[in-house]
């Protein structure tokens, strides 16, 4: 996902986004860690979405402060 495209969601929805991407990554490490997992590089793209995510948050956390 693009971060134009994450940008354009709501903060619920990120939040949302956030708690999917993380229980897929724990998954994804379990299976990488079992040796059922064929795609290591599907963990790497959760984590930098898990950050994108958190950025655009800690963002908007800022700016809502910044307007107060």
């Amino acid at each position: 996902m693009k971060i134009q495209e994450l940008r354009q969601m709501t903060v619920a929805k990120l939040v949302e986004l956030l708690k999917k991407t993380r229980r897929e990554a724990a998954a994804a490490r379990f299976r990488l860690a079992t040796g059922q997992n064929q795609n290591s590089a599907a963990l790497k793209q959760m984590r930098t979405l898990i950050a994108q995510i958190k950025t655009l948050l800690h963002e908007q956390k800022l700016a809502d402060t910044l307007k107060k």
